[in-house]
């Protein structure tokens, strides 16, 4: 594990830098569309792709059918359905035209893989392909030439031939097809072999000294290096007794070299003039994935690598100067944006301690999601350094180990601040470590207070809201009385996932595939890469501001302490006004805070004191606004009692003012310019709201307004964002388009101050 630990993300004390300048993910969408018409418009008749202008001599004439594969598989990538009739002639050109050169056969055997998960027969091409590119090499390498007959690595052979062949045979694997282990050792021994001092690779392999380090060949080296570290080593022993593997350690060192190269060298790759720069990106989208880095020292790879193409796409959709011409470019390209684009899942944290005991636990399962479900998601290494902010990429901390983690003060602190801006912690305990469990334990009750570790009821969701896991694996969670927080499990679950042990311990994937669905809201609220649940903070502040307070009482009244933090910014954003947000404060406070709106919300029952009772009706008295929400929302009959407790405060403060429906007629929802005649709901709220749409605040009027809003279905973790399946109420929406939850409450403090 050493040596590939060292080189995964940035080092503790590294910060990663802020946004590069030229990247916004509005900008990929549009470069993503264009270069998609670019590609259709260029289709032949036949369903080909030709390329007159190619820049290298010959290329086209020695790799036509792989001049097709490469816009038809980005395509693909791109959400094209095979069912398409462009696509579907393309798929019939590709099948039926003979090649037996390395390059096309690699590329157009990951279109059959990428073809295949929507329709299985083109999996028997993709078994055809693979087995003429596993037959052609006896050596691990690869030239031209790919004649299934064991020589192609005997002639002129080269790394940008092997890394493609080798690209079409993990297709293959990636397919559950049988590749015989000592391929991979071949290939593994060839990649080793011929690496470089500085960690890099050449163009052609040799005896040393080798050719000198290029950017492409050594993300080829990376990536190629990973391909066959995941096929050979998931079984490993010593793995599984969370030790150093001695079997993968020329591997892993080989790994190490390459990823420090990047560390070096990626940021002044782009200095010079790199030699087939899509082709390069394409490889580095690969390196990035597979080896889970968000940065390469302190550079976000993928927002860099978009910025570049963003600002270098011409006008008709193309990108230009990569051999092969426009068509070939263009490709790369695209499959940098869309693959490297694809939704994060989770960030493995690093932390000091064993927190890689199975490098490739999280590889492993996310490629297992991607293939059950149809949604690719990623994932990646982050550590407390860098700010919070970076994190928002995934909502879900994973953090494994056998021993007891040592935390800092500074790292709980980032935590905690993940899960308050609407994240979830993911623990698992390795090796039977109980050092583990109870650091985590621990570090649970300093992160959360009164919110302790309990077992996770049968009934729970996250053990049937997919599959029906019967209690296996065994998770016990910290929940806030609206969502988990935490989860934990003393279940090995990473060295099943490592192991790839899809049969023997399925429910441990499944158990992964119900906290994905849990966390996400059955996968509706995925993020792509590069964007995040919260929002930054204004760069001026608005002209306009507006006070509110947050308010407490003997009870769980806080369990969300940063939703409308995230309000603020928000609001800031959308509606060009400030939200000042004081407390959480008592009762009693209200009256000197100045706020013309005091929010009170929480879970479970509660009761409030006479004399908080009188400052409420205080309050209410000289104009103020009070909003009471029930957090995560209640159900009728679900018992949980906010709702009830609620209507006793009420009852006792306004004894001749129930609280009733607020009409959609009223003057909260018909604010100017931002009226709400319909609402939203969270996907598990339909099924009890089915032909509703019409918003569901009550109200207590006093003095012909509506003094007191009621709020049964859940905003407050509307606010923050969060899309978890438990929760009853709005839509929370995303930072582009917040949804209803925001709605309501940005014309309830507009209402509250209408007057001024």
């Amino acid at each position: 594990m050493g040596a590939l630990a060292l080189a995964c993300g940035s080092a503790p004390g590294q910060r990663a830098p802020g946004r590069p300048s030229g990247f916004s993910d509005e900008a990929v969408e549009k470069a993503i569309t264009k270069a998609v018409a670019f590609l259709w418009r260029a289709q032949q008749a036949d369903g080909s792709w030709r390329t007159p202008g190619d820049n290298k001599a010959n290329f086209v004439h020695e790799h036509p059918m792989g001049c097709s594969a490469l816009p038809a598989y980005a395509l693909l990538e791109s959400g094209v359905k095979v069912t398409d009739a462009r696509m579907a002639k393309a798929l019939l050109h590709l099948a039926k035209t003979p090649s037996a050169k390395t390059y096309s056969l690699g590329v157009r055997a990951n279109v059959w893989l990428s073809a295949g998960r929507q329709e299985k027969k083109y999996l028997e091409l993709l078994n055809r392909d693979v087995a003429a590119i596993v037959s052609s090499s006896s050596n691990g390498a690869y030239s031209y030439d790919c004649n299934g007959d064991g020589n192609s690595g005997a002639t002129r052979k080269d790394n940008s031939a092997s890394q493609y062949a080798l690209l079409g045979a993990w297709a293959g694997a990636r397919a559950d097809l049988e590749i015989p282990p000592q391929y991979w050792q071949i290939v593994l021994r060839h990649w080793v072999a011929c690496q470089n001092v500085d960690g890099g690779w050449g163009y052609l392999p040799g005896r040393p000294p080798h050719d000198s380090t290029t950017p492409t060949m050594t993300a080829a080296g990376v990536a190629s290096l990973f391909v066959c570290y995941d096929n050979l080593m998931a079984r490993d022993a010593d793995m599984a007794r969370c030790r150093p593997s001695k079997a993968a350690q020329p591997a892993q060192r080989a790994i190490a070299g390459g990823l420090n190269w990047f560390n070096t060298n990626f940021v002044a790759s782009f200095k010079g003039q790199i030699r087939g720069l899509y082709y390069y990106l394409y490889g580095v989208e690969r390196v990035g994935l597979a080896s889970g880095q968000k940065y390469f020292a302190k550079a976000d790879w993928y927002k860099i690598g978009a910025a570049v193409l963003t600002r270098r796409q011409r006008g008709d959709g193309s990108w230009v100067g990569g051999w092969g011409g426009p068509e070939i470019s263009t490709a790369f390209a695209l499959l940098f944006l869309v693959r490297g684009r694809n939704a994060v899942l989770f960030n493995k944290l690093r932390f000091e301690g064993d927190w890689n005991n199975r490098p490739r636990d999280l590889a492993c399962v996310t490629r297992w999601l991607s293939a059950n479900f149809e949604s690719t998601v990623n994932w990646q290494i982050i550590n407390t350094s860098v700010p919070v902010s970076e994190w928002h990429d995934a909502p879900i901390l994973y953090i494994s180990g056998a021993k007891a983690p040592k935390f800092t003060a500074d790292d709980l602190a980032a935590m905690r601040t993940f899960v308050h801006q609407g994240g979830t912690i993911l623990s698992v305990a390795e090796c039977r470590g109980g050092g583990f469990t109870e650091r985590m334990y621990d570090v649970y009750g300093k992160m959360f207070g009164a919110y302790k570790p309990t077992p996770c009821p049968l009934k729970h969701d996250l053990y049937t809201i997919h599959y029906r896991l019967r209690g296996t694996p065994r998770l016990t969670i910290v929940s806030n009385g609206v969502r988990p927080l935490a989860i934990h499990t003393t279940n090995d679950l990473s060295l099943s996932w490592q192991g790839r042990r899809y049969a023997t311990r399925k429910y441990d994937f499944q158990a992964a595939a119900n906290v994905f669905m849990y966390v996400t809201d059955k996968g509706t609220a995925l993020r792509r890469r590069g964007t995040a649940l919260w929002p930054a903070k204004p760069a001026q502040q608005p002209a306009r501001t507006l006070a509110l307070a947050r308010i407490t009482y003997e009870g769980n009244c806080d369990p969300e302490p940063l939703a409308y933090e995230r309000f603020s910014r928000l609001m800031a954003r959308h509606v060009k006004t400030g939200v000042k947000v004081l407390g959480p404060m008592p009762i009693a406070e209200l009256a000197a805070s100045g706020a013309r709106l005091a929010v009170l919300t929480g879970t479970g029952t509660f009761s409030l004191s006479a004399e908080e009772i009188k400052a409420i009706k205080a309050f209410v008295a000289g104009g103020g606004t009070l909003f009471i929400d029930a957090a995560g929302g209640e159900r009728l009959g679900s018992g949980k009692g906010f709702i009830k407790a609620a209507e006793a405060v009420l009852a006792a403060a306004f004894p001749e003012d129930k609280p009733r429906r607020l009409p959609v007629t009223s003057p909260v929802y018909l604010m100017p310019d931002r009226e709400i005649k319909t609402v939203t709901w969270r996907r598990s709220t339909r099924v009890t709201m089915v032909g509703t749409t019409e918003p569901m605040l009550r109200a207590v009027v006093v003095e012909g307004r509506p003094a007191v809003i009621l709020s049964r279905l859940d905003i407050t973790a509307g606010l923050l964002g969060i899309p978890s399946a438990g929760i009853y109420g709005y839509h929370p929406g995303d930072v582009t388009d917040p949804g209803t939850a925001f709605r309501l409450m940005r014309n309830i403090i507009l209402y509250a101050y209408r007057n001024k």
